[in-house]
């Protein structure tokens, strides 16, 4: 071999072990950041346990049931609606977040929430949701078609507040108006339709799930000095249907981390 190609070999050589070493570097890199994330989420979730049924939903009156219970600072009650609409644009996020791509006008998905507390949600305690425009909603709201979207979403469709969006879902049609305009991060742990979340009032979505005296899910917050297995412990005393009620703690999914 020549001093050319064999200075050439081993330059080739230099540069794939440079390469190979930064790929081992980021992946490190991302793995400490991931651990990071989860770590945070965990010691937000400590105090958290959630209630749900795989009956139908949760019905008010269990609910009610663990909110006397010793412990408890707060509790949030959840229920989620599917939605489509011919006229709204979602925002189709693809692995690359947070890269965002504008889909092609079609009939498109979104998930309806509501909370009866939407200052409780922990992806707006976590700073993950940020408000940029107008308010979130309150007890006033309650009865209401107001509504509160995702920046993104805003921005895929030309919104501002004030303006009113139309759905559909399978108990029948919605046109909300928007109050609130919100900004998320997307990452490891976010939600499935992140931006494409509309929050509205969880009478408005219990009306169009025809669930008034149901709802998806229970969260309860709890004081610091409870724990989340002596709580679970102490409400499956109630005389609840725990065949189909399960109540865990928000970390769980995480602790195996």
């Amino acid at each position: 071999m020549s001093k050319g190609r064999e200075g050439l070999h081993y330059l080739l050589l230099f540069l794939i072990v440079l390469i190979t070493m930064n790929l081992i570097m980021m992946c490190l890199f991302i793995k400490q950041g991931s651990l990071q994330v989860i770590n945070k989420y965990k010691k937000q979730l400590k105090y958290e346990v959630t209630l749900i049924s795989n009956n139908g939903g949760v019905s008010l009156t269990d609910a009610k049931e663990l909110t006397h219970l010793k412990g408890v600072k707060a509790y949030n009650y959840e229920q989620l609606v599917n939605a489509s609409s011919h006229t709204l644009k979602s925002v189709n996020t693809r692995l690359s977040f947070p890269r965002i791509r504008l889909t092609e006008l079609q009939e498109d998905t979104f998930l309806l929430a509501g909370y009866s507390s939407m200052t409780l949600i922990q992806d707006f305690n976590s700073k993950e949701y940020k408000l940029k425009e107008g308010r979130l909603l309150n007890k006033n709201d309650e009865n209401t078609s107001n509504a509160v979207i995702s920046y993104a979403l805003a921005k895929n469709n030309n919104l501002s507040l004030g303006d009113d969006i139309q759905l559909n879902t399978e108990k029948g049609d919605v046109s909300l108006s928007i109050v609130g305009i919100y900004k998320n991060k997307v990452g490891l742990l976010s939600h499935l339709k992140p931006y494409n979340t509309i929050f509205i009032a969880l009478s408005k979505a219990q009306s169009l799930s025809h669930t008034e005296q149901t709802v998806s899910s229970v969260t309860y917050y709890l004081n610091k000095n409870s724990n989340t297995e002596g709580f679970i412990k102490k409400a499956q005393r109630k005389t609840l249907d725990w065949n189909h009620l399960q109540l865990t703690s928000n970390d769980a999914q995480y602790n195996a981390c």
